[in-house]
């Protein structure tokens, strides 16, 4: 195949991020991916998929990780502190990964900064999917069974840790619209319609037919 496209999404929680991801790549007949990537991450390391899951969008919350540095490939660590590397490498590996199944085939791919792990994509189309507020704290507390303090508070827990793992890794604010090729809200359109509206947009960006 010859210049494969990317399309990467970037989503507060809440928004329906997953669920327009899916809904693209069924419309445009490409893979997608999300968590398949820590499957893919275990294989090529021989560590357990278990260790990513549990690295999965998340920063290590000690002190000692943040003395590193913030760009991915150029660490500088303390290596007496296997924490820190451990890591350091779990992002590396799932890194690796972003890019090799970039380059052999159109994909979505959900989070993980790949946006700005395939910033040189020759076919690069970076989305982020937001809503209002109380437009995602109803949905949460409809997906989870949750009153309204337990939504309102995993809300906030869950883009902070997002947050706190792509600057850290990107050195760019998450929610930074103008990192993006695009950013919509999905609680306008809907899922549906949103997702009608992406394709349009990425056959255009990619000169699809």
């Amino acid at each position: 195949m010859t210049n494969p496209f990317v399309v990467t999404i970037n989503r507060q929680f809440g928004s329906g991020g997953r669920e327009i991801g899916k809904r693209l790549a069924k419309t445009l007949d490409i893979a997608y991916l999300d968590k398949e990537l820590l499957s893919l991450a275990a294989q090529k390391s021989g560590i357990s998929e278990k260790a990513f899951e549990k690295a999965d969008e998340k920063p290590e919350r000690s002190y000692l990780y943040t003395l590193s540095t913030t760009a991915y490939g150029n660490f500088t660590v303390p290596f007496s502190y296997p924490d820190v590397l451990t890591n350091d490498r779990l992002f590396a590996i799932q890194a690796d990964v972003i890019r090799k199944e970039a380059a052999e085939k159109n994909c979505v791919i959900i989070g993980r900064c790949a946006d700005d792990i395939l910033s040189d994509h020759p076919c690069h189309i970076s989305l982020f999917i937001h809503a209002p507020f109380e437009v995602r704290q109803k949905r949460i507390m409809e997906l989870y069974h949750l009153n309204m303090k337990q939504a309102k508070d995993l809300i906030a827990k869950t883009d902070k840790t997002r947050e706190s793992y792509y600057h850290f890794y990107t050195n760019h604010k998450w929610d930074d619209l103008l990192n993006y090729d695009l950013s919509v809200d999905s609680s306008i359109l809907g899922y549906d319609d949103t997702a009608e509206l992406l394709v349009t947009f990425i056959r255009k960006k990619a000169k699809l037919k």
